[in-house]
């Protein structure tokens, strides 16, 4: 699952706000979480690519 919520815009950057769901193959548990992703935009491309979680709930997920 992949959703989202919101998108936040200004002439040089851009944020996606939503939520992700993913199953693991190493052993088969599934990760939930919120995310933010911001971007960076620069002569109309984007430049720099930031993804925010909660990255304790997620490598707890993958162990």
């Amino acid at each position: 699952m992949f959703r989202v919520d919101d998108i936040l815009v200004s002439e040089r950057r851009a944020v996606v706000i939503g939520a992700l769901s993913a199953t693991l193959k190493a052993n088969g548990r599934t990760i939930e979480t919120d995310f933010a992703i911001v971007l960076t935009i620069a002569n109309g491309m984007i430049t720099r690519f930031q993804m925010l979680e909660d990255s304790y709930a997620v490598s707890a997920a993958a162990r």
